[in-house]
């Protein structure tokens, strides 16, 4: 026979003391936890990044406009290896009306979308890290152009910008590195080359200027790019003007502006050249040197009445020399000059007697 013991019976609640006891259990949650204080302990979670990934996404089903923590969650599931997430999220935040949202969802998106190219690379997945890179160059443009980044950043851009193989980019970055450190010879290097690929050459002049006075042990290289750069993209006024205004203090620009007057075939000019340096000593020797050069470029160029002229106005300086007077009689007779030439036989004959 079945014994009952009717002294243990069964207690149910009601309704509304189950949802009395419901408010008390989450009035002191809340005390204990309160929900700021819970998020902000999710925000620093270092190491349980899935722990993290799925509080914020129940945070974000009952606050789904809250950006701030979109870009949260978008943080904490690349960390946890979400990266589909993690983009699908950055793709709505990168239209957000908030500028910095727009700026720290950009930021991200491209350090998501290099680990995805690396990763695609070394998987040889060709198709596949094109396309990613095509991405990764398409979301670096942005930042550049809409200049999400701060100050500290542009070292870093700047290197990045050789990454995705954006000269115009690294040119226009190089620039505001070369604001804080004007005298840096690598960046004022790297600036010329970016600007003579981009076709900027007046200001390819400005930095080979620039690297010519900070970087004296390459002096020579500078200036060597500097003559080609103007005989390549300058017009000959242009040319003429820069070259004669470097060669006033510059033994080297004296030299290229002969070469660039023998190239257009003006011989009177570089005679000239010459004479200017022939009144620029007081040596016999250097003076003479000097004359000779003079008269024998008339002489290749044709001028023989110009080189007559010049030597004619010199004889009696060097008429005591034996071979300036034998170089003299050979430029009379090749000129068809007999009667300068008898004048100055007649002399020498004088001399010697």
């Amino acid at each position: 026979m079945l014994n009952v013991n009717h002294n243990n019976k069964m207690y149910v609640a009601t309704y509304k003391e189950i949802l009395l006891g419901f408010i008390v259990f989450c009035s002191i949650l809340i005390i204990l936890y309160p929900k700021s204080s819970l998020t902000k302990q999710v925000l620093a979670e270092q190491s349980n990044y899935d722990l993290s990934v799925l509080y914020l996404k129940n945070m974000l089903k009952n606050d789904p406009s809250n950006e701030t923590l979109m870009l949260t969650l978008a943080k904490q599931a690349f960390q946890a290896k979400k990266k589909d997430l993690s983009f699908k999220l950055l793709r709505l935040l990168r239209n957000s009306p908030n500028r910095e949202i727009r700026e720290k969802a950009y930021q991200l998106s491209y350090k998501i979308a290099k680990e995805d190219y690396l990763y695609l690379k070394h998987k040889n997945k060709t198709t596949a890290f094109m396309q990613k890179y095509t991405q990764l160059q398409n979301i670096f443009n942005i930042i550049i152009k809409q200049n999400f980044y701060k100050e500290s950043d542009i070292p870093r851009l700047y290197k990045e910008s050789y990454f995705v193989n954006n000269k115009k980019d690294a040119y226009l970055l190089v620039q505001k590195l070369l604001k804080k450190r004007p005298h840096d010879i690598k960046y004022l290097s790297d600036a010329f080359y970016l600007s003579y690929k981009l076709k900027d050459y007046t200001q390819s002049m400005f930095y080979l200027d620039q690297l010519a006075i900070q970087d004296k042990q390459n002096r020579k290289k500078w200036f060597n790019e500097r003559y080609f750069l103007l005989t390549k993209y300058f017009s000959y006024k242009e040319i003429e003007s820069y070259i004669i205004n470097h060669a006033k203090n510059s033994p080297y620009w004296s030299n290229k502006l002969i070469s660039f007057y023998l190239q257009h075939k003006q011989y009177k000019k570089v005679s000239q050249l010459y004479m200017n340096q022939f009144q620029n000593t007081t040596s016999y020797a250097k003076r003479k040197k000097y004359w000779f050069k003079a008269i024998a470029v008339l002489q290749a160029g044709g001028e023989l009445k110009a080189a007559v002229h010049l030597g004619d106005k010199y004889e009696n300086y060097f008429i005591q020399d034996k071979q300036a007077s034998i170089m003299l009689l050979k430029l009379y007779i090749s000129a068809n000059d007999l009667k300068r030439a008898n004048r100055l036989s007649q002399k020498l004959l004088k001399i010697k007697g």
